[in-house]
């Protein structure tokens, strides 16, 4: 079984903010959706039906009572979103006999949304819409804010609306000073370290959403690396990595630039034997030449013989040679 919890490179920011939420704090929805109390694990959200794509819900749940699937949607629920999410329940009825309750989790409830379908003429199906902005923040980080001073542990609720705060109804004008004010404390929470870790992820994608402050954006996501030891060990093993990368760059362009000197030295050295060759052939040339003359001005034309001293000077020549 392949569980995808994020989109690919944060495509869809809101789905993978809930996504991350809901993996680490899965019985945090428990109250959040009204699921019956169960413990439930996170399986498997794609639905494989030979001859056809395959199907991906954003979250599928196994309790004890059966199966939950959770989709999440940051626009208001248009006929057709309702349509793929009916889909995946019928998907998951004729091809693998389970049937299973759905909930629909959205994000904008400013706009109505669709949340019927006609099947035939006397069946319906109803969505179960949940909508965040319904979903009473301010009360939570206040709760969160007095355990924290005592030092008292955090619900998987109170850690899943932390998460996502700026979301819900938070009661805050400026949500880039509430999206700060959640940086600053989340390394105070009396939580497990791999929790701050997942709400230091979910707050990577809160300071992109919400913060356009660009000196304030690049100060939180320094307060979030500290807070996670996690992304700051990922970070330092990233820039350990790049600076053993440039090294072994800098050392190979180092051995490129010796060879090149070594290439374009052997190239002088064989320029310079090419010319020293061709000097020694003119001068050889010129000797020859000497010696013809010499050879001439002093041949006994009648013995057609050289005398002994035209030879010795011939042999002082071709010495040289």
């Amino acid at each position: 079984m392949r569980i995808i919890p994020l989109d690919n490179n944060i495509k869809n920011r809101y789905d993978s903010l809930f996504k991350i939420a809901t993996h680490a704090f899965v019985n945090g929805l428990i109250p959040l959706l009204d699921l019956p109390e169960d413990d439930y694990i996170i399986i498997s959200n794609e639905i494989f039906n030979p001859g056809h794509d395959m199907k991906i819900m954003d979250i599928l749940l196994k309790g004890k009572n059966g199966y939950i699937n959770i989709e999440f949607h940051k626009q208001p629920l248009s006929k057709s979103h309702l349509n793929r999410d009916f889909e995946y329940v019928l998907q998951c009825y004729f091809h693998y006999g389970e049937t299973m309750d759905q909930k629909i989790v959205i994000l904008d409830n400013d706009r109505k949304s669709v949340d019927k379908l006609q099947i035939l003429k006397n069946l319906e199906y109803k969505a179960d819409c949940y909508f965040t902005p319904e979903i009473d923040g301010a009360t939570t980080l206040n709760i969160i804010k007095d355990k924290t001073m005592n030092n008292k542990i955090l619900t998987d609720y109170e850690q899943y609306v932390f998460s996502i705060l700026p979301l819900t109804n938070h009661g805050h004008d400026n949500v880039e000073k509430l999206v700060e004010e959640l940086c600053h404390l989340t390394k105070e929470l009396n939580i497990p370290e791999k929790n701050r870790e997942a709400i230091a992820f979910c707050q990577m994608i809160l300071v992109d959403i919400f913060v356009n402050n660009t000196t304030l954006k690049d100060k939180l996501m320094d307060v979030i690396r500290m807070t996670s030891s996690y992304i700051e060990e990922r970070e330092n093993r990233l820039r350990n990595i790049s600076k053993e990368e440039t090294l072994k760059a800098e050392k190979r362009a180092e051995k490129e630039k010796q060879k090149r000197i070594q290439a374009e030295q052997k190239t002088m050295q064989a320029e310079q034997k090419t010319m020293q060759a061709e000097e020694k052939q003119i001068q050889a040339e010129e000797k020859l030449k000497e010696i013809e003359t010499i050879i001439k001005e002093n041949t006994n034309d009648q013995k057609n013989q050289l005398n002994k001293k035209t030879i010795q000077k011939i042999l002082a020549i071709t010495s040289t040679i």
